[in-house]
């Protein structure tokens, strides 16, 4: 990464601001109308408003005015109007395009040139301006009062037009930059007031703002030079990093190039907007090649900042080759190489060539993918196709190298380096397994001492005959335990013998001779639960009992239940190995369920469920039947059959119907009605029976009665 240098060379910076607007000559009026003030008659308050012209140089692109001081605005050559160079003043700094000197200079050096007696014109007085207060550029302003403004008045008699001229001389060679000019019909005054001068007055900047930009004169020393924070020449492309400006300074970013620092530059892309990371790209460039570059900031208004001396970046070229390569012989069918990795940002892979001889000739083998990468693995074919390799056994093979950049062009070749493949691993010793584990084996064995050891492959096999099949690979030379386990769909079995072998695999995935056999046995599971019995006719539950198991680490039993006796899946608790029994609650009324139990050791074994056993809940009270009533002088008797229960706690008596009612709770089979109703009322009754738990039994058939005459 590199920071361009700072060039202050005007003839390059003229050259970097010719090409980046074409020239072209125009001409922006605009014609602003604005009601009348002040007290004029309705048929009169139609006032023409301001007409504004701007012109601007074709050549004023090409100079940038360092310094530039305004005076104070002349009425007919000898008033100074203070006001309205003020409002002048204002005006030309919000224009944001010059370094105005204050304007108290420039007041008091006219008012030491006004009293001579040779008179000046304002081009001569603009020219000795800029000379005492060393400015590269003088504005003068002149109003003067018309009463015939040619075309744009015609049919206007008598009328006074007051005209404010603004001129910009180019110190040096006395020639106007740009003129502004703006007429007004208003009795003599420019405006009707401090607010619509400056109003008018930012009209017509607007208007002479747009006639500079369409000229190309859009460079404005108020505006700082981006920052440039790292320059990067890559391959066929360069990379420049900016601080971001604020927004309200630069909306937006244009790189600029040239072949070299005296040729016109020209925008390297669109311009690109003020959003971090700022980070502009010229791409499509020439290997190893110098170009030239500037950055301008371009404003929300239009304006750019004055460009700063370009700077230099150089694009990268073929790749460096690379350095180091070396070849690790002593491994099974493979060779291992390694490098240093490349300092070239541009390198994006590295191209690897084998032989048989030294002489060649070379074949390609391998693309490396990565500038960092610094390893690659020979199997003689890529990895993949073949688990072992192809490579002979203790057979030496020479290699070279290539760096490989991101367009694809390749370094010229490494220093070629041979290696030795050798013979297979031993296979592991001392292998061992532990018996009665809750389903699992643990196996251990001696680390296997040769380096190109990467890991062992597990056997296992149901017999001591076989087959034995690979079940697992354990990672790592120096792993010297492995947990045979099963798998989630093949766990191992309880109280089952297995039997175990080893291989070491070298780095190149090939096996060793079988090791040893060796053999263990599964813990067994606990036994299944004896003794279970459930209680029925319970209300709303069912207890259970069972036999405790006779192994000593049972941790739990678990209850299951089911509304089927061909589903029993539903696991309602688990209770603590010394308790023996369970209560199940908050079941159906009148239900039949069935339930099973199995033991949980503290290892987790669950042993075979218990035989099904079934109770059934309590049911609700049966419906009362028998319902009668008979009048008499007192009311109703209504009277009914006893429930067969035995713990029927009362009867409810509800008046039947859509809008029924309870209207009493009767310990007895009988209930007199006394509400006196109207002779020809039909009531209906109905009543049911509640027992001390509170399970109600259906209501009765409903009872007509009718009030007798």
């Amino acid at each position: 990464m590199s920071t361009p240098r700072r060039r202050n060379r005007k003839s390059r910076q003229y050259k970097t601001l010719s090409c980046l607007i074409p020239v072209a000559t125009l001409f922006f009026t605009l014609f602003i109308f604005s009601p009348a003030t002040g007290g004029t008659s309705p048929e009169k308050s139609k006032v023409i408003a301001p007409v504004i012209t701007a012109k601007v140089s074709p050549k004023a692109r090409l100079t940038i005015y360092k310094t530039v001081a305004m005076l104070p605005a002349l009425i007919d050559g000898k008033t100074i109007d203070k006001s309205l160079s003020r409002t002048l003043y204002q005006a030309l700094l919000d224009l944001k395009k010059y370094h105005l000197l204050p304007l108290k200079s420039t007041e008091s050096w006219l008012a030491e040139k006004m009293p001579a007696t040779i008179p000046l014109s304002l081009m001569e007085l603009s020219h000795q301006a800029g000379i005492d207060l060393r400015a590269s550029a003088v504005i003068t302003a002149e109003t003067q009062i018309h009463y015939k403004v040619g075309a744009l008045l015609t049919g206007i008699q008598g009328a006074p037009v007051t005209t404010c001229t603004l001129t910009m001389w180019d110190t040096r060679n006395r020639k106007p930059v740009w003129n502004l000019s703006v007429s007004r019909q208003d009795n003599g005054a420019l405006t009707n007031g401090p607010d619509q001068t400056a109003t008018t007055l930012h009209r017509a900047m607007a208007i002479l703002r747009a006639e500079m930009i369409k000229k190309g004169d859009i460079f404005s020393t108020q505006l700082p030079q981006p920052e440039v924070l790292s320059t990067q020449g890559d391959i066929r492309s360069v990379r420049i990093v900016l601080q971001p400006d604020p927004p309200h300074i630069f909306s937006a970013y244009q790189l600029l190039h040239a072949d070299s620092a005296d040729s016109s530059f020209t925008p390297a892309g669109p311009p690109v907007a003020n959003k971090a990371p700022l980070i502009l790209v010229d791409k499509g460039l020439r290997d190893a090649t110098d170009y030239f570059y500037t950055v301008i900031g371009l404003s929300s208004e239009g304006f750019a900042n004055v460009p700063a001396p370009p700077f230099k970046i150089t694009t990268t070229g073929a790749p460096e080759p690379v350095n180091s390569l070396h070849a690790a012989g002593g491994s099974l069918r493979h060779i291992q190489l390694f490098w240093e990795p490349s300092q070239d940002p541009t390198v994006k892979e590295y191209v690897i060539f084998r032989s048989h001889v030294f002489d060649g000739p070379f074949e390609k083998i391998a693309i490396v993918s990565g500038r960092d990468q610094q390893t690659y693995v020979d199997k003689g074919q890529p990895s993949g196709y073949s688990r072992y390799g192809v490579l002979q056994d203790n057979s030496k093979y020479f290699y070279t190298i290539r760096t490989r950049n991101i367009v694809g062009v390749e370094s010229c070749d490494a220093q070629i380096v041979s290696a030795m493949t050798k013979g297979a691993p031993q296979p592991p010793t001392n292998l061992q397994a532990i018996d009665r584990q809750p389903q699992k084996i643990p196996l251990a064995w001696s680390a296997a001492p040769d380096p190109e050891v990467v890991g062992y492959a597990i056997y296992r096999a149901p017999n001591p005959e076989g087959p034995f099949a690979q079940i697992d690979y354990v990672s790592g030379r120096e792993n010297q335990q492995y947990v045979d386990d099963g798998s989630w769909d093949h766990p191992l079995k309880n109280d089952t013998t297995y039997w175990y072998r080893l291989h070491a695999v070298n780095v190149v995935e090939v096996q060793s001779p079988d090791s040893s056999t060796v053999s263990a046995t599964t813990k067994a599971a606990p036994q299944a639960v004896t003794g279970v019995q459930a209680t029925s006719d319970l209300f709303r539950q069912i207890k259970l009992s069972w036999q405790p198991n006779p192994e000593p680490d049972i941790k739990a039993y678990e209850i299951y239940r089911g509304i089927i006796v061909s589903n029993i899946n539903t696991k309602v608790n688990s209770v603590k190995p010394k308790k023996t029994s369970y209560t199940d609650t908050s079941l159906e009324d009148d239900r039949t369920y069935w339930y099973q139990i199995r033991a949980v050791d503290q290892d987790g074994l669950s042993g075979k469920r218990s035989s099904v056993t079934q109770a059934t809940t309590k049911q609700p009270p049966v419906r009362p039947t028998g319902l009668k009533a008979e009048t008499n002088d007192k009311g109703i008797m209504l009277s009914w059959k006893m429930n067969p229960e035995q713990d029927i706690n009362h009867y409810e008596i509800s008046s039947g119907g859509f809008l029924s009612g309870l209207l009493g709770r009767p310990k007895e089979p009988y209930y007199l009605y006394q509400q006196k109703e109207k002779p020809g009322t039909e009531l209906r009754f109905e009543v049911r029976a509640v027992d001390n738990d509170g399970l109600e039994s259906e209501y009765s058939e409903s009872l007509l009665v009718i009030v007798p005459q």
